[in-house]
């Protein structure tokens, strides 16, 4: 039972810290919106709407841990459908588009004749929140979910409820006291600014999550005519803008571009790890002459693990010890979650990605690296690799 409370505590913190992870960011703007739709109204909606979101969330992840119980699902292994990540890419698309002109959508009718439709959006938000949640792990997640899937079926639920409660509970909590609020700008030129932003990171979202779906001819296409929209934007409002506080917006805007280009160009100046697709010949052939491996579980669905491409494993002293180290990286594409993938993932105790695995050069697994995880730990790892050897 310790062990139980200890794991559901984990599970709930986990579920919290998943909030503030790269994979969730698409549904913010929805998560937003929903509070603020019920923000000024009086304590019941309020309550109502909190517990719908909630109620949503808890949905999906009693499902998911169902399906992980009975079925043996990984965190994540819905991505693998290619209907339903393209149908996910297009619901964020139209909301995105729909948020930035000002288009109200409409749920079918029989949604509206349901007494307590009015805090659908709520519940679907709650929903959505948990499914972008599961192409990627968090703080504490790997250890939760390594030991859920140990347990009996109802302890698994039970964690995997933690979790969603977790997930839900800022959105509720802000819902049940506005007053965390009161300085978030609602209505007038800078509430529109900050709403058109929040679209920009759904269609963002359906972008990233369509690509996938796609040649890779069409990403490169696709994100410079995004940038290009964003861009023109913020030019358009920033020179419109009659006052300070309505340039505030626009110009935050241009410096994050401006530093995210900046960090990007700093970062493929360098020549990067030099990726091997995974194959078990390929790990054999390296292990046989006496090198050390990266293992990195990645997938085109998982935005942290994009992030961390794009970061700790960009980062010059990452590089540096590597080549010193003369380590080799090996990707293992968990896309699709064939039969090999996941055995191999299940060997090395992982559970959700992303994940990475330092063998020494015996083939002996002596560190693994769950969710985000720095450019300094990755370094010490490889350097503390060499110590043991």
């Amino acid at each position: 039972m310790e062990a139980l409370l200890v794991n559901g505590l984990l599970a709930f913190t986990a579920g919290i810290l998943l909030n503030f992870t790269p994979c969730v960011l698409p549904v913010i703007p929805l998560k937003i919106r929903a509070v603020l739709q019920e923000i000024e109204g009086t304590t019941r909606p309020r309550i109502l709407a909190a517990g719908a979101l909630l109620l949503g969330s808890l949905t999906f992840f009693v499902l998911l841990g169902g399906a992980t119980a009975y079925l043996g699902w990984k965190w994540g292994e819905i991505f693998q459908s290619r209907i339903f990540v393209t149908l996910l890419a297009i619901f964020l698309l139209v909301s995105g588009i729909a948020m930035l002109v000002g288009w109200s959508l409409r749920l079918p009718q029989a949604v509206y004749k349901i007494p307590i439709h009015r805090y659908m959006g709520a519940f679907l938000t709650g929903v959505l929140a948990g499914i972008l949640s599961t192409p990627c792990s968090g703080p504490f997640l790997g250890a939760v979910l390594a030991y859920a899937v140990t347990q009996s079926p109802a302890v698994t639920i039970v964690l995997f409820t933690a979790i969603g409660f977790g997930l839900a509970f800022p959105y509720s909590g802000i819902l049940l006291f506005p007053q965390t609020l009161k300085y978030l700008p609602r209505g007038g030129r800078i509430g529109t600014q900050v709403e058109s932003l929040l679209a920009f990171i759904l269609i963002a979202g359906a972008i990233f999550f369509g690509q996938s779906m796609l040649p890779t001819s069409f990403s490169a296409p696709l994100w410079g005519i995004f940038l290009f929209g964003l861009v023109v934007w913020g030019i358009s409002e920033f020179t419109r803008g009659e006052k300070k506080s309505e340039r505030f917006v626009p110009m935050c805007l241009m410096l994050i571009l401006i530093f995210g280009g900046l960090s990007i160009l700093k970062n493929s100046s360098a020549s990067g790890l030099d990726w091997k697709p995974y194959t078990q010949s390929n790990l054999d052939e390296t292990l046989q002459s006496g090198r050390p491996v990266l293992l990195e579980f990645t997938a085109d669905w998982c935005i942290n693990c994009k992030v961390l491409e794009k970061t700790t494993y960009a980062s010059p002293e990452v590089i540096a010890t590597a080549e010193k180290m003369n380590l080799v990286s090996l990707k293992v594409d968990m896309t699709k979650f064939g039969d090999t993938e996941k055995t191999l993932l299940d060997h090395y105790g992982g559970t959700a990605l992303p994940y990475a695995v330092l063998l020494e050069s015996s083939g002996h697994a002596i560190q693994t690296f769950s969710g985000m995880f720095s450019a300094e730990t990755l370094v010490k790892g490889i350097l503390d690799m060499e110590k043991n050897q």
